[in-house]
C-alpha cells in the first residue's frame, strides 16, 4: 500500500502545478470578490453624489468600467507576479500604450479645452440639467438635457437638439431661466 502522506505531500509540494493552482485560485476568488464589493461602493458613490455631481448613466457607467477594469488588470498583475512571471516589463508596455493612446487623444486644442471646460462646468454650475437657458449673441435658446465631457445638449422649443461644446460656455454669454423645483421643471 502507498504512502498516502508522502503522496499528498508531493502532490501539493510548491513547485508542482497543484501546489501553484490552489493558492492561485483563492487569490483569484479573493480579488473577484474584493472587485464585486468595490463596484457596489462606487455604485453607493454615485447614490450620495447624485445632487452634487450630475452624471448622466451613460458616463457613471463608463467610469464604474473603467475602474473595474483597472482592478481587473491589478489583479491579473498580482497572479501573473504569483506564478514567478516578470510582470515589470508588463506594467512598462501598459504605461507607454496608456501614454501614447493620451498624447493621442488629448493632442487637440479643442478636446483639452472641452473636457476642462466641463470640469469647471461642474464646480460653477452656471446651469443644470433641465435648466432653459440661451447662449448669446447666437440666440440659441433651449433646456439642458444632457451633458457629457466634451458636449452639453440642449431641446429647443420646437424638440430639435442642439449639441454645444462646453467650451462655448466659457466663451459667451450664457442667459438662464430661475429653476423651478429640483428637476426643473415649472
Amino acid at each position: 500500500m502507498p504512502d498516502l502522506q508522502a503522496m499528498f505531500t508531493d502532490l501539493i509540494h510548491p513547485d508542482t502545478l497543484v501546489g501553484h493552482a490552489l493558492p492561485s485560485l483563492i487569490l483569484l476568488v479573493a480579488g473577484m470578490l474584493l472587485i464585486v464589493v468595490a463596484r457596489h461602493y462606487i455604485r453607493r458613490l454615485w447614490n450620495v453624489t447624485d445632487g452634487h455631481l450630475p452624471l448622466n448613466p451613460a458616463s457613471r457607467k463608463t467610469i464604474e468600467r473603467l475602474l473595474v477594469s483597472l482592478l481587473w488588470l491589478f489583479l491579473a498583475l498580482v497572479l501573473l507576479r504569483f506564478w514567478g512571471i516578470d510582470v515589470s516589463s508588463i506594467w512598462s508596455t501598459i504605461v507607454s500604450l496608456l501614454a501614447v493612446v493620451g498624447v493621442g487623444l488629448l493632442a487637440t486644442w479643442t478636446m483639452v479645452s472641452n473636457i476642462t471646460a466641463r470640469l469647471f462646468v461642474l464646480i460653477w454650475r452656471p446651469y443644470h440639467l433641465g435648466q432653459q437657458i440661451e447662449i448669446l449673441p447666437e440666440n440659441l435658446k433651449g433646456r439642458v438635457i444632457d451633458t457629457d465631457l466634451m458636449f452639453t445638449c440642449i431641446e429647443q422649443d420646437d424638440g430639435q437638439e442642439v449639441i454645444i461644446p462646453n467650451n462655448l460656455f466659457f466663451q459667451r454669454i450664457i442667459r438662464r431661466a430661475p429653476m423651478r423645483g429640483r428637476a426643473g421643471k415649472p
